[in-house]
């Protein structure tokens, strides 16, 4: 392969060579998606930069602004469970984890709750800054305190106002018109929505509700939102009465007169329970009622026949970005902007 130069990355990526030197060296001024942009040239035509020992030039950004290399990531202690068995927050993990690794960076891992600790690391200020998820209700006081030393970048989650930090989450009201999209596309005029009643409370999924509804009432079609009575982590458990719960909701809603054709079932767990319920009533998925599922968890599909089509959330790239705006903001301290980045996201067939 061809040994290229900094101005050859930098003409395929459209950019300066300055900026991609900044990339290179960990420098500010250079926006999150234009650095992602920019590694991912250089992987992929196999760049490899020089130790920062060998470059020219004066003292590094990172040498600055980075002290200990170590990044927290901290989950609320009721979320773990979810965390631990949930495929789309395992992907979100490896994207942080393997955004850091890109700059020589680890990353530390904890729970937080009014009962528990702050790891010792992250309450001795041995970390650069934090990734919280979802948020941080319920946190002592103290914790709060100590966190406010750093700065906090918070995934998949609404607003939070505890403590001052950028977002990085999926774009609920863009996941709401594609699944209508599809289904408009497939000429349902009766459509469900089915959620669990946990997700259905949170500020950002009413988002992900109402564009949906609008999306489709707007072409004359009728829209009704069914709640599952469960938790996430519920949702990724066998339990006989949870199935109960499931089915009499899903009876109820092909019970009616007019039967609906099409559903979005806003997260795979729920879709993976929803086939032989279906089909346990006299419904078949594929040809009875169109199948729109959401998250894009390749492990909780795969038993699936045929596949529902599936929104991809880009649960990786969310953590990736976490990361990369979580750097920028620690290499820029004076910056009082508050900053949403909402990953968009992409329609995968079944």
């Amino acid at each position: 392969m061809k040994h290229m130069s900094i101005v050859e990355i930098a003409k395929i990526a459209g950019v300066s060579h300055t900026t991609v030197s900044r990339v290179m060296n960990n420098e500010g001024n250079v926006s999150p998606k234009t650095a992602m942009k920019i590694r991912a040239i250089m992987k992929e035509v196999g760049y490899i930069p020089k130790p920062p020992s060998m470059r020219r030039g004066p003292r590094r950004q990172r040498e600055i602004n980075f002290k200990t290399g170590n990044v927290a990531f901290l989950a609320s202690s009721e979320s773990l469970r979810v965390l631990s068995g949930s495929p789309v927050m395992l992907d979100v993990l490896h994207g942080i984890e393997g955004a850091l690794a890109a700059h020589g960076m680890s990353m530390v891992q904890g729970a937080i709750s009014s009962q528990r600790q702050l790891p010792p690391i992250v309450a001795r200020g041995d970390v650069d800054g934090v990734i919280v998820w979802p948020d941080l209700n319920g946190v002592s006081e103290e914790t709060i305190e100590i966190l406010r030393q750093y700065k906090v970048v918070y995934v998949m989650t609404a607003d939070e106002d505890r403590i001052r930090g950028d977002r990085i989450r999926n774009n609920n009201r863009q996941i709401g018109r594609l699944a209508a999209q599809v289904l408009l596309e497939g000429g349902h005029k009766k459509v469900g929505y089915v959620t669990p009643s946990a997700l259905a409370l949170q500020k950002n999924m009413c988002d992900r509700w109402l564009s949906f509804s609008q999306s489709l009432q707007e072409k004359g079609a009728e829209t009704e939102q069914v709640e599952i009575e469960q938790t996430p982590m519920e949702l990724l458990e066998v339990n006989t009465e949870h199935e109960v719960q499931i089915e009499k909701a899903i009876q109820d809603l092909f019970g009616k007169e007019r039967k609906p054709t099409g559903i979005f079932v806003t997260c795979d767990s729920l879709t993976a329970k929803l086939y032989p319920i279906l089909r346990s009533i006299g419904i078949e998925p594929g040809r009875d009622v169109q199948i729109v599922s959401c998250n894009h968890e390749v492990s909780l599909l795969a038993g699936l026949e045929p596949k529902p089509v599936s929104i991809d959330i880009q649960a990786e790239l969310i953590g990736k970005t976490a990361v990369e705006q979580l750097r920028w903001r620690i290499m820029h301290p004076d910056d009082e902007t508050q900053i949403t980045v909402e990953i968009q996201p992409k329609l995968v067939k079944g």
